[in-house]
């Protein structure tokens, strides 16, 4: 049984609600990430830095990177280093270790554009981003010549308290809600029939502790909740959300951009036969995340 764990990217939105997770299941975390507030901060695309790290560590949930479509388009290099180069790290440093097992968060920009999309489906991303994280699931598996387990969770939208709420251009629902708190109009890239696989905060994290358990071994799972939302149906929630009507809100259509999926969903029967199962559902995770928002803004 896995006892310490090292959590990159402990200070981004689903690694914070991760650390939180296993301290309450009683792991020994130990945190890694380059924002600071964590037992360790640097840059994971630079391998001379993970010299500093002298905890014993079991396992590794691997979170830290570029998450977002939009920033790989005009930064193109954070991909290279920190999802490419910073996941060759982790494994480099995993093999040097001797450490157990890497449980790795990668994306639905892997597939690229489609519907009900399964583990076992052809991979076609149209992001740098998601090329970024297509190369850390080959990076994991050519690894695990070196008895390094791994388990690859191919994570949807995930939405939720802890959000980052300034960003901007990341997170769908984090971006509407934030705009309809802040005023009265909500600017919107490309069409309104583009699409999402929405699942929140809470239930991601839950799957992934299942990363931990033997059987998912050397398995590849997406995070989802295998139902597609339109962005003008999220659009309508978040407004429910706000208690104000929608002729109290102007739509305005700022133009899409390069590598911008119209719309994926994902099959999670794979996941579901593990025991999980999403608990939270649409209309109440966005008031929910609303009412969080409210405080923070």
């Amino acid at each position: 049984m896995y006892k310490n764990i090292l959590v990159s990217g402990s200070s981004g939105f689903i690694g914070s609600n991760l650390v939180i997770k296993l301290n309450s299941l009683g792991f020994n975390v130990i945190t890694l990430d380059f924002a600071g507030n964590a037992d360790y901060s640097f840059d994971i695309s630079d391998y001379s830095k993970f010299k500093s790290i002298d905890d014993e560590i079991d396992v590794i949930f691997h979170l830290a990177g570029q998450s977002g479509g939009y920033r790989s388009l005009i930064e193109h290099e954070l991909d290279l280093d920190w999802n490419a180069k910073g996941t060759l790290n982790i494994c480099m440093f995993a093999k040097e270790r001797s450490i157990n097992k890497i449980i790795y968060t990668s994306s639905m920009a892997v597939y690229g554009e489609g519907d009900w999309l399964k583990e076992t489906d052809e991979l076609h991303p149209i992001s740098n981003y998601g090329v970024s994280k297509l190369y850390g699931e080959i990076c994991l598996k050519q690894f695990s010549q070196y008895d390094i387990d791994y388990t690859i969770f191919r994570v949807f939208n995930t939405y939720g308290t802890g959000q980052n709420l300034t960003n901007g251009r990341q997170g769908v629902v984090a971006v509407f809600v934030a705009q309809a708190i802040k005023g009265n109009i909500i600017n919107v890239t490309g069409s309104l029939d583009r699409y999402r696989d929405l699942t929140y905060i809470d239930d991601t994290v839950n799957a992934l502790v299942y990363g931990l358990k033997d059987h998912t071994s050397k398995q590849t799972y997406n995070i989802c909740s295998k139902i597609k939302i339109t962005i003008k149906e999220i659009i309508e929630m978040v407004i429910c959300a706000s208690g104000r009507t929608s002729n109290s809100f102007v739509i305005n259509n700022i133009g899409k951009h390069d590598g911008d999926q119209f719309g994926n969903t994902g099959n999670n029967y794979k996941l579901l036969c593990l025991g999980w199962k999403p608990n939270v559902n649409l209309s109440e995770g966005i008031m929910n995340f609303y009412k969080y928002a409210e405080g923070v803004l």
